[in-house]
């Protein structure tokens, strides 16, 4: 070995002995975690394993660099080491009033700094947070200079055991003005030992968010307005003292006893027993709400004055169960109440807890959950005729002088106007329809929403001169049109992008159909994605060369191969450098079904809104396009007279999402059997 060498890895072994004599404890270059010296030492023998928090005390002797700040996080952990699948806690960060679970990132967490020796002593609020755990934990805790992955964490970390608060703890609040100022020391202490402390914290006012609702200190615990207030998690059957201030001499509470799991007694009240649990909660869906109904609770005391409702959903991780959030306390009398305003589709779980008059309060009803519904209701948008149709739709839903750029696309044929939804959603514009003449029926239209500007689609062969003539009367017109359908479309995706900005993405879509096309057209007018005209089995070079010049990097092909090749996916796939995606069905019905389905899986739009269309004539189609992407829905195709199996399927699918079906067009178009057919699947 060279000298050099040996020098070198010599010099490094002084320089980490150096540093171990110092007592600092260096995380590896891998983020493997160091340890201080120190830990939690005053701090609860009991947790509850819900979000009820406690505070602790700790400290650190050396291992800490001097006057530094550390992201700080308090971790339940099984072992004597941290694990990632068994981790559990939550720690409060006063400066963001937040509540922080131990996998979030570091720099969401509290700051301890240390002083001019490296030396920590500090409060922290923590809480186990998980509903479905309980057991033998240790308490660690945990800094971070960086936020980054290296840590160090406490040598000291004490045993506490979690208590499930169903079979085996309950709750204590003092129930009257405790006569103590705000922010004291208050614990439960071993009645044998004041030095076992069972549970930790301050009276309020703590300046801690301890229901998780946002807002510090308006706990409902004790007398209302008094400060002083405190509420803990003891052991069921297991005597206690509650002491203020650690002051021994004149306890606040001796000798009590908690005999009942899962109640919260008011402890220097006249009545300490809790009222019974709300017998037989139910939960009912409605229409964005869930009724819930109980049995009245019963309370030998002071009797039941009112109850607590709880709200929860599922956790999206293992690792922790969300807060319940209390919702109503509906008054002794009334055995109901009506959860409004919720997401359709969305589980959500709930609980009914009884309230004496001296605050004592009962275990917990049966869960019950309910899973909110749409409002499940049919209308018809139409007109005479597929010109009167388009204006109803657009009457429907743009409101009064909130137009000021209108799009008119010919409603004799389909070719030109397929691709104007992406400018008509730029511009916020319905799609209005013209035929030989500019009818008295338009213009009011026109008028009414606003306008002083409209662009055509499409040539004159489409819109001819004289409607454009006609129009300029009183309106300044410009055209957006190419040599043929192709082109077209790739004037307005060109229209598209200099009002934009520009794009990477576009829709590819035959031209010489209209379904495909008009099934993707809620989503071309709500993302501003045009859509590029194809034929089945070749590129057109008009659109060839501008899928260049656009910039465009990625492609969604609307229609299976019989509609746009494998040839022509492949060509497109060569080129642009991002991904070619296909969605499909075997028809139209079940192609404009998968669109839809895959709208909503972008977030694109949803099935509250569902647009109806007849998938045998492109006009009613067109218009409701539009009208689909304002409401944030998806557009389906039907056969006229008999309601489509894909259509029926993401009905029967989605009906608790859905508020609205809405069938575009007269009963000529979509028969009032296909809306029979419809209402009775969302009954």
């Amino acid at each position: 070995m060279k000298k050099g060498l040996i020098r070198k890895r010599v010099a490094i072994l002084v320089a980490l002995a150096m540093i171990a004599s110092m007592g600092w404890a260096t995380p590896s270059a891998s983020g493997a975690a160091g340890t201080f010296t120190g830990g939690a030492y005053d701090m609860p023998l009991y947790v509850a394993n819900d979000h009820t928090p406690v505070a602790l005390r700790f400290n650190a002797t050396g291992g800490l660099e001097a006057s530094t700040q550390y992201y700080v996080k308090v971790r339940f952990t099984a072992d004597v080491v941290p694990n990632s699948t068994t981790n559990r806690g939550w720690t409060y960060n006063p400066t963001s009033n937040t509540w922080v679970q131990e996998r979030e990132d570091w720099t969401l967490f509290p700051i301890v700094t240390t002083d001019a020796s490296g030396l920590l002593d500090t409060w922290i609020y923590t809480k186990f947070g998980d509903e479905d755990q309980s057991g033998s934990y240790h308490a660690m805790i945990s800094l971070s200079k960086t936020g980054a992955a290296s840590t160090y964490n406490s040598s000291v970390v004490p045993v506490v055991t979690v208590m499930d608060m169903k079979t085996a703890g309950a709750w204590i609040h003092n129930g009257t003005a405790t006569g103590a100022s705000t922010a004291k020391r208050a614990e439960v202490t071993s009645v044998a030992s004041t030095t076992t402390v069972y549970a930790l914290g301050k009276t309020e006012t703590d300046l801690v968010d301890s229901d998780s609702n946002g807002v510090v200190d308006d706990e409902d615990c004790g007398p209302t307005g008094k400060n002083g207030d405190y509420r803990f998690a003891v052991p069921t059957a297991t005597a206690f003292s509650v002491y203020l201030n650690r002051n021994y001499t004149s306890s606040t509470i001796l000798n009590k006893t908690v005999a009942a799991n899962d109640i919260d007694i008011a402890l220097m009240a006249a009545d300490t027993e809790a009222p019974s649990a709300p017998a037989n909660l139910t939960a009912t869906p409605g229409s964005d709400s869930v009724m819930l109904e109980w049995d009245a609770a019963t309370d030998s005391g002071s009797g039941v004055s009112g109850y607590k409702v709880y709200r929860w959903q599922a956790s999206p991780s293992a690792s922790y169960t969300y807060p319940k959030s209390l919702i109503a306390t509906p008054s002794a009398g009334v055995t109901s109440f009506l959860d409004e305003g919720l997401v359709k589709g969305e589980e959500y779980s709930y609980e009914v807890r009884a309230v004496d008059a001296d605050t004592n309060v009962s275990p917990r009803s049966v869960e019950a959950t309910a899973v909110p519904l749409g409002l499940m209701d049919t209308t018809r948008t139409s007109g005479t005729d597929r010109y009167a149709t388009a204006i109803a739709l657009s009457s429907s839903t743009f409101a009064d002088s909130s137009v000021t750029t209108a799009v008119v696309a010919t409603g004799r044929d389909f070719p030109d106007a397929l691709s104007a939804s992406s400018l008509a959603g730029v511009y916020g514009s319905p799609i209005l329809l013209v035929g030989t003449s500019v009818t008295a029926s338009l213009t009011a239209e026109l008028d009414r929403l606003g306008v002083q500007d409209i662009v055509l689609i499409g040539g004159t062969s489409a819109v001819s001169e004289t409607i454009e003539t006609s129009l300029s009367a009183s309106y300044d017109v410009s055209r957006v049109s190419g040599d043929d359908r192709y082109a077209t479309s790739v004037a307005v995706a060109s229209e598209v992008a200099s009002l934009t900005g520009g794009m990477t993405e576009a829709f590819f879509a035959r031209g010489d159909g209209f379904a495909d096309a008009l099934a993707v057209s809620p989503f071309a007018y709500g993302q501003a994605i045009p859509v590029l005209l194809v034929r089945p089995t070749s590129i057109p070079t008009v659109v060839n060369t501008a899928i260049g010049t656009l910039g465009l990097t990625d492609g969604i092909i609307v229609g299976g191969t019989p509609a746009v090749s494998a040839a022509v996916m492949s060509d497109l796939d060569g080129l642009m450098s991002g991904s070619v995606t296909r969605v499909w069905g075997t028809d139209r019905y079940l192609t404009a079904r998968a669109v839809a389905d895959f709208g909503v899986a972008q977030g694109w739009g949803g099935y509250g809104y569902v647009g109806v269309a007849t998938g045998l004539t492109f006009p009613d189609a067109l218009g409701g396009g539009p009208v689909a992407a304002q409401n944030h829905g998806v557009l389906l195709l039907t056969n006229p007279t008999t309601l489509s199996a894909p259509v029926s399927s993401a009905i029967t699918t989605n009906k608790a999402m859905i508020d609205l079906v809405d069938i575009y067009g007269s009963e000529s178009a979509v028969s009032a059997g296909v809306r029979s057919a419809i209402e009775a699947l969302l009954q």
